[in-house]
C-alpha cells in the first residue's frame, strides 16, 4: 500500500509519487517524480536527500511575482525549468509568501475579506470554484501540455515539479499524471488528501497568526478552507474535464497532446 514518507523537512508537502499502483497491477517507479511545495526553505539534509534520490530537473510552476519573492534554493548540477500554471496572481491559488509570518498573517486576512466581499462567505465554495480554472484557462492548459512534453523528453533522474503549497497546481497535475499512467480515480484522491494532513501544522500556525488581525470567526474559516484540500476541490477538476472536454480520455488527446505512442511512452519512463 503506498504509504509515503515525509522526505523534505524544508518543504513539508513534499513526497515522492513511486509506489502508487495502476488499476493493471503496475507500480509507479521510486525515484522519479517528486511532487512539493515551494523549495525556498530547502535544508542542507533536503539537498543531499535529493541528490542522493538522483534529482536532475525541477520543474516550476509559479507565478514571476512568486518565484522572485521566494527563489528555489539552487542544487548543483539541477536544471530548472519554469512552467507557471496561472499568468498572473489569483487569488486562493497563487501564494506570494512574504519574509516573516505577521506579513504573511496580514496579507492573507486581507486577501480573505477581499475574496469574501465579492465571492461570499464560503471558503469551500471559493477553492470548487477555482480549480476548474486550471483545467479551462487557455495558459494553464498550454503550460501542462509542456509539463507532458517535459516528462516525456526526462529519460533517467528524478524529476520534482511544484508550486508554493503543492496542493492545486501541483495537485492538479499529479492527477492528470496518475490519470495518463492508468490510476484509478479514487486512489488520485486518496493521494491528493495526503496534503490535508501535511499542510495542516502550518494552517493551524497561519489561523493563529492571523487571530492577531481578526476576530471574526469566518473570516479564519475562509482562510482554512484556502489552506487546505477536500476531496471535491480536485473532484471540481474532474468534474470539470468531463463537462467541458468530453472526459480523460478527450482532454488527454485534444489538449494535453498525448496520443497512444505518448501514453504508452510515459508508463515506459514511470511505470515498473
Amino acid at each position: 500500500m503506498y504509504k509515503p514518507e515525509k522526505i523534505l523537512h524544508g518543504a513539508p508537502n513534499a513526497r515522492d509519487i513511486g509506489g502508487i499502483e495502476t488499476t493493471d497491477g503496475r507500480v509507479l517507479r521510486k525515484n522519479r517524480l517528486i511532487r512539493s511545495g515551494m523549495l525556498a526553505r530547502l535544508t542542507d539534509a533536503d539537498v543531499n536527500y535529493l541528490k542522493a534520490a538522483g534529482l536532475n530537473t525541477v520543474v516550476d510552476f509559479r507565478t514571476s511575482a512568486e518565484r522572485i519573492q521566494k527563489p528555489d534554493r539552487v542544487i548543483e548540477g539541477v536544471s530548472y525549468i519554469v512552467c507557471p500554471m496561472m499568468e498572473d496572481k489569483t487569488d486562493g491559488i497563487t501564494r506570494d509568501k512574504p519574509e516573516t509570518a505577521d506579513e504573511e498573517a496580514k496579507r492573507t486576512v486581507a486577501m480573505a475579506q477581499r475574496l469574501m466581499s465579492r465571492t461570499g462567505r464560503d471558503g469551500r465554495a471559493q477553492m470548487r470554484s477555482l480549480y476548474p480554472v486550471l483545467v479551462t484557462l487557455e495558459h494553464s492548459v498550454q503550460h501542462y501540455r509542456k509539463f507532458f512534453e517535459i516528462l516525456l523528453a526526462h529519460e533517467e533522474g528524478a524529476l520534482l515539479y511544484h508550486c508554493t503549497m503543492g496542493k492545486d497546481r501541483v495537485g492538479v497535475a499529479t492527477a492528470l499524471i496518475l490519470s495518463a499512467l492508468g490510476v484509478s480515480r479514487d486512489t488520485i484522491v486518496t493521494d491528493y488528501m495526503i496534503t490535508k494532513e501535511r499542510c495542516a501544522p502550518g494552517t493551524k500556525q497561519l489561523i493563529e497568526n492571523c487571530r492577531r488581525y481578526t476576530d471574526d470567526e469566518s473570516v479564519l474559516d475562509f482562510i482554512a478552507c484556502l489552506d487546505t484540500v477536500q476531496p471535491d476541490f480536485i473532484g471540481a477538476a474532474f468534474e470539470t474535464i468531463e463537462r467541458e472536454h468530453g472526459g480523460m480520455d478527450s482532454f488527454q488527446r485534444n489538449e494535453l497532446a498525448l496520443d497512444d505512442e505518448k501514453l504508452e511512452r510515459l508508463r515506459e519512463l514511470y511505470l515498473e
